[in-house]
């Protein structure tokens, strides 16, 4: 009896955040609608132009309107797709450039942290999803400060109590398991 045959797995589908997506998406579509105005009102003009001059000269030799405005369409549509892929481009390094600089800014606040400073902020800009990773990392460092602070003053009056030597040792035990909950 033959044994029955396994589908092939499906592959995985990864998916980036849309809220990443949104606003280059959106910019992407600004920078087409907006070449396609341009076009659109420079080459309706100029269609206004020769068609009329064809009309009034009287020049009908040719087999269709399209062999009268080929050479301008075909300037008009090539200036459309450098305007189009020169500006989209200048978008995507700009959006190269804020993401490498929220990642710089992102790294920054986190080797400050390894290095105890917890009280500068993320300040990771322009991208909204760095701005939130920076105020989650920005929130989880200022709980640690105020945990390091709390600490800082429990051992303070833990010092400056005279409590006997066996009382003094409980709670010191029990401020040191604090501290191995913050910085294991």
């Amino acid at each position: 009896m033959k044994a029955p045959s396994v589908p092939p797995p499906r592959p995985r589908i990864r998916y980036v955040n849309p809220r990443f997506q949104g606003p280059a998406v959106l910019a992407f579509a600004a920078i087409i609608v907006t070449g396609g105005a341009i076009f659109w009102k420079l080459v309706d003009r100029e269609f206004q132009q020769v068609f009329l001059h064809a009309a009034i000269q009287g020049h009908y030799e040719f087999d269709s309107a399209y062999d009268i405005v080929r050479d301008l369409l075909a300037w008009h549509l090539a200036s459309l797709f450098v305007g189009v892929f020169l500006t989209g481009s200048v978008l995507i390094l700009l959006l190269v450039a804020a993401t490498r600089h929220g990642i710089g800014k992102t790294v920054d606040s986190l080797r400050r942290s390894a290095d105890g400073d917890l009280s500068t902020s993320t300040g990771t800009g322009f991208i909204g999803e760095f701005d939130r990773f920076g105020e989650k990392i920005d929130a989880a460092r200022s709980d640690t400060l105020a945990s390091v602070l709390k600490i800082r003053g429990d051992a303070a009056a833990l010092a400056a109590s005279g409590i006997s030597p066996e009382e003094f040792r409980l709670r010191w035990d029990e401020l040191k398991h604090r501290i191995r909950r913050i910085a294991p």
